[in-house]
């Protein structure tokens, strides 16, 4: 691909091909339900390792895991793992997720994983990686996400998430059936509403807030916007948001809210009347058919653990449209690079 197009050019295109990656992602981790089902049954506990996009697509993944495989899930520092006196992790299921499986830190923690006991799966955009190589082909969750050119993860989160959901889900993979069939149209349909966006005109500070499912499009968003701007971004589990942190919004703070379910949008809700009363602007995106949002974005009424797939995509949006405006190129924002490699030796 070409290294000299407009700014933002290749973010919108990658964001545009996340319908048919999902797509991909979702029929290929069907073929391998056989093999993983049974590794995620032997397991007494699941850890998860990933940083940046593949933090927040692990704490999807947690989520996914304790609500279809009835598995204790939850994530793990790669830093503890790789460099702390971790004890034995026999009976430990360790899913490893990273984008280009070269970065430094998660390719130590799985290795170190391998060596305490655990049971290695690695979900990945690039099976031919050093990490894919740890786990083996038959361990090794391809995103199918092809090339990824912008900094900033679009397709390759949303995939990623397909994958893990594929994962939680493959003692019974007929169940994956209706997302093959109905959630790449579902977010095409949301990509194609120039409406299923907002703007950030005047903000300083951003709060995300999620629920549930809605806990990682709360993380990634808030990753998407910071990578984007360059400037402070939040992110909270809304009912933490609502324990005091809400104190801090004022009249230059957008929070955004994401509702998955009927808990987690009333919980939304109140973030909503929380931060505008303290002069915050507010985004509320959920399936609920009014907020008292200052700018409410609909989506289809969907399975909870589908939301994160269509949540994300107007938060996308908003980072590449607001970046532009500000005179920033989002496919390369200063600093930044695809891969992030840690000194372990500086740990």
């Amino acid at each position: 691909m070409p290294l000299t197009s407009s700014p933002g050019h290749f973010m919108a295109a990658e964001i545009a091909e996340q319908p048919e990656c999902v797509r991909a992602a979702l029929a290929g981790v069907r073929e391998q339900a056989a093999v993983l089902a049974p590794l995620v049954a032997a397991a007494r506990e699941v850890r998860i390792l990933g940083r940046g996009s593949s933090r927040s697509a692990g704490t999807y993944a947690a989520e996914a895991l304790r609500s279809f495989a009835g598995v204790p899930a939850s994530g793990m520092s790669p830093a503890h793992l790789a460099w702390s006196q971790v004890q034995r992790m026999d009976g430990t299921l360790v899913v490893a997720i990273s984008q280009s499986g070269e970065s430094t830190e998660i390719v130590a923690a799985a290795r170190r994983s391998l060596e305490l006991g655990a049971t290695l799966i690695v979900v990945t955009n690039s099976p031919a990686s050093e990490l894919a190589a740890l786990a083996g082909p038959s361990q090794t969750v391809h995103f199918r996400a092809g090339s990824e050119v912008a900094v900033p993860a679009t397709k390759s989160f949303t995939s990623s998430l397909a994958c893990l959901l594929g994962l939680a889900m493959a003692h019974a993979p007929q169940n994956l059936s209706d997302a093959q069939a109905q959630l790449p149209q579902l977010m095409a349909e949301v990509l194609a509403n120039p409406d299923a966006t907002f703007t950030l005109d005047g903000t300083t500070n951003i709060v995300c807030a999620g629920e549930g499912f809605a806990e990682a499009v709360g993380e990634e968003g808030a990753i998407k916007l910071r990578e984007t701007l360059r400037i402070p971004v939040a992110s909270f589990e809304t009912s933490e948001f609502l324990h005091g942190n809400i104190n801090s919004v004022g009249s230059h703070t957008t929070v955004v809210t994401v509702g998955a379910d009927l808990s987690g949008t009333s919980l939304a809700e109140q973030a909503v009347v929380g931060a505008s009363s303290r002069g915050a602007a507010t985004v509320s995106i959920s399936s609920s058919t009014s907020s008292s949002a200052g700018h409410h974005i609909r989506l289809p009424e969907v399975p909870s653990q589908w939301v994160p797939f269509l949540a994300i995509l107007p938060i996308q949006r908003a980072a590449r449209a607001a970046a532009l405006a500000r005179g920033e190129d989002p496919d390369r924002p200063p600093g930044l690079s695809k891969i992030t490699r840690i000194d372990a030796g500086a740990a």
